[in-house]
């Protein structure tokens, strides 16, 4: 009988153990570098069963490319897409954020065990929240997080607003959802570092645009025909019909909310009627 106590308070102490594990976060194992610029540095994964492979070998050129490559969206809606238009893509990461962490970012997965990730924090002189973020490699992928969007997308907002769509360029180079694991959130991504490594740099900027101009002929010496001129008219792009199909729903959606608040007012209003027009008996 004596045992049985023992085993109980062991099961009792290593769920408390694990438990505690999980809700403390990340846990600081090795400080890389801290500036007024940011900090990075090697931390321990809350997921005490999660094992990343690392340590591993990223070029600076490559881990750059990364950080050049995420841009986020404002999440403005179906309806606001249409009213307001579409928003467009911002950098997350500016010049000058991508020089400090990028060789302090290779340095972390170079120093960083199985069980570790690699945490940093990057001072931008606009954002009054907290810029910190965290990466890990794993199944040949860099899982880059950037959580601190959500509260940006927030700020000065009355009621909650939608989260913002994080993309990455060249999408090529973006793993599908399907490789988002227990570590992920919605501000994950999951790079192909080893495919974004062999691309060339043309083939992750946009194609240029050529403007056509012509040196006078009085310097030429050669006498041109004027070049026809063409206008463009942008017409507003109109929804797909997928978009039109959630318009639609959020539309039904809509009339059933009113449809039950009304139903929930109708029976006071015949109640306080009632009570009005009841006669009053002696």
């Amino acid at each position: 009988m004596s045992h049985r106590p023992r085993l109980a308070l062991a099961l009792l102490t290593g769920i408390t153990w694990a438990l505690s594990a999980c809700a403390t976060g990340p846990e600081l194992d090795l400080r890389i570098h801290e500036s007024d610029r940011g900090a990075v540095y090697v931390e321990r994964i809350p997921d005490r069963s999660f094992q990343a492979t690392h340590p591993i070998t990223v070029s600076v050129d490559t881990m750059a490319r990364v950080l050049r490559g995420v841009a986020a969206k404002e999440n403005r809606g179906l309806f606001g897409n249409l009213i307001i238009g579409r928003p467009e893509a911002v950098p997350v990461f500016r010049d000058e954020d991508v020089g400090f962490l990028a060789p302090l970012l290779v340095e972390g997965l170079a120093r960083a065990a199985s069980d570790q990730q690699v945490g940093f924090r990057v001072v931008q002189p606009e954002v009054t929240e907290s810029t910190r973020g965290s990466l890990y490699a794993s199944r040949q992928s860099l899982y880059l997080t950037v959580p601190w969007l959500i509260s940006l997308s927030r700020n000065g907002a009355d009621e909650p607003t939608l989260p913002p769509t994080v993309i990455f360029t060249p999408e090529s180079a973006k793993r599908p959802d399907s490789y988002r694991d227990a570590c992920s959130t919605e501000m994950t991504l999951v790079i192909d570092y080893g495919l974004l490594a062999s691309l060339s740099a043309d083939s992750e900027a946009p194609s240029p645009v050529h403007v056509l101009t012509g040196e006078p002929a009085a310097l030429t010496g050669r006498t041109t025909a004027p070049a026809p001129t063409t206008e463009t008219l942008q017409t507003p792009t109109q929804p797909s019909e997928r978009e039109w199909n959630d318009m639609r729903k959020e539309l039904r959606d809509l009339k059933r909310q009113l449809a039950g608040q009304e139903a929930e007012r109708t029976p006071q209003k015949h109640n306080g009627s009632s009570k009005q027009t009841q006669p009053v008996t002696p």
